[in-house]
């Protein structure tokens, strides 16, 4: 009965584990074809052919295409606020160095890849999409602004700078990232991940010259 048992257990963890990867699979696929089709122009059978499984498992998965975007934003947005909550809450990082893990994060090529901004503008930019981008994604970018200006508040007394305010600071470095972001998407020979990294860096040096760390 045991070795049954057992034998069931792990049967049944394969099935789990083969269910979890076509999964993704579907996930990554759909939004490679959002980048290339666009929104209005994905359907299931394009996701299901670029992941490699039947359009039946994706129809039974996902249940609609509305249903598989919307999963491809849900993860896009747990994907990016475990990236950046990770380094918010590593005990081991000053200000300083915490507030340039976010830019290194911000412009990392799992984070600001073009297939990947590609989603997120399309969500955004799509009037019928609106509503479910901000269902899904507005109290994560509300958190990670608070946090972004508590960051900056605590770098501002250990500095002494009082010309701007952590909001301030905070809102233009979000409006930076936004802006960058689409200059990856649509000039990205010159504005790569890198070069837009900088960018952000020479930023804070203007703000903070005496610090060597963003030298």
């Amino acid at each position: 009965m045991i070795a049954v048992s057992q034998k069931q257990t792990e049967t049944s963890n394969e099935k789990s584990s083969e269910i979890s990867i076509n999964h993704q699979k579907l996930i990554d696929a759909t939004i490679e074809t959002i980048a290339k089709r666009g929104l209005g122009d994905t359907t299931i059978s394009h996701v299901a052919k670029k992941a490699k499984v039947s359009q039946g498992y994706a129809n039974f998965r996902f249940k609609s295409k509305e249903n598989l975007l919307l999963s491809s934003l849900q993860f896009l947005s747990d994907e990016y606020k475990k990236s950046w909550q990770k380094i918010f809450e590593d005990e081991n990082l000053d200000p300083i160095e915490r507030l340039l893990k976010i830019c290194e994060n911000d412009f990392s090529k799992k984070i600001a890849n073009r297939n990947k901004i590609s989603v997120w503008i399309a969500f955004y930019s799509e009037v019928k999409f609106r509503p479910s981008y901000l269902s899904i994604c507005q109290e994560q970018d509300e958190t990670y602004l608070h946090q972004m200006e508590k960051l900056i508040d605590k770098i501002n007394f250990k500095t002494n700078q009082n010309s701007l305010s952590a909001i301030e600071i905070s809102e233009t470095y979000h409006s930076m990232v936004d802006g960058l972001w689409q200059r990856i998407l649509f000039d990205p020979k010159i504005y790569t991940n890198e070069f837009c990294r900088n960018l952000i860096i020479k930023y804070f040096r203007n703000i903070y010259p005496n610090e060597e760390k963003f030298q």
